[in-house]
């Protein structure tokens, strides 16, 4: 958030898993944008391999979870996490 803003970070139970939100007032992700940071080798940071979400993403997945975002204009985005409680 270059200019400043809020972070908040919210947890709670939903049936057997655990969701946690991270949401911000920073820089928005464009609507096309939105599904590309979790694209191998994608980033808009001058460093960085763009491996990060993509590993974080996988590891999420083989744990039975899953892991959105969303992001609105003059509002923000919103990283939700949701991860199983119990194993089936």
């Amino acid at each position: 958030m270059p200019n400043g803003g809020t972070l908040t970070i919210r947890s709670r139970n939903v049936n057997d898993a655990i969701q946690i939100e991270v949401e911000d007032t920073g820089v928005v992700i464009r609507r096309e944008e939105l599904g590309k940071p979790f694209q191998p080798f994608y980033t808009t940071k001058p460093t960085g391999t763009g491996l990060g979400l993509v590993s974080s993403k996988a590891i999420i997945e083989v744990l039975g979870g899953s892991i959105n975002v969303d992001s609105v204009p003059d509002v923000g985005t919103r990283v939700t996490l949701t991860l199983p409680t119990r194993k089936s």
